[in-house]
């Protein structure tokens, strides 16, 4: 089976958590790198990501992760639509950008559902608002 075109641009349905169904994939970016080749820049849309540092406790989007075709192939299912013009995602590719230069990032290859559930461990990790 041929390996689906991903460009940036577009948005896709997705194997999401459970009460996340509406969510969408958006991607953004791709980068050629010698060591990952293909990294995909994606904003994960319309979830329900626990956060304790925001009010209300919960985070509707994931403006920016940088992920492998593996996770993409083991994630999206089907091509929905063009994405959102949204840029909010430009500043936590910039911040990834640097971090990725200096060796200090790298991007995640497992499927989508398990990132947004590491994300919220990481959060919750961090402490209480205060």
């Amino acid at each position: 089976m041929p390996k689906p075109d991903y460009v940036a641009g577009q948005s896709w349905t997705y194997r999401t958590r459970p009460a996340e169904e509406a969510s969408r994939v958006a991607i953004r970016h791709i980068d050629h790198e010698p060591e990952d080749g293909e990294v995909f820049h994606i904003s994960i849309l319309d979830v329900k990501l626990r956060n304790h540092r925001l009010p209300g406790g919960m985070q509707r989007a994931m403006n920016h992760a940088a992920v492998s075709r593996a996770t993409l192939d083991a994630s999206l299912l089907a091509f929905d639509s063009d994405a959102d013009t949204d840029e909010s995602w430009r500043d936590g590719y910039a911040v990834w950008r640097q971090a990725y230069d200096n060796g200090d990032a790298g991007i995640f290859d497992i499927p989508l559902s398990e990132i947004l559930g590491y994300i919220e461990m990481i959060v919750a990790a961090s402490g209480e608002a205060r």
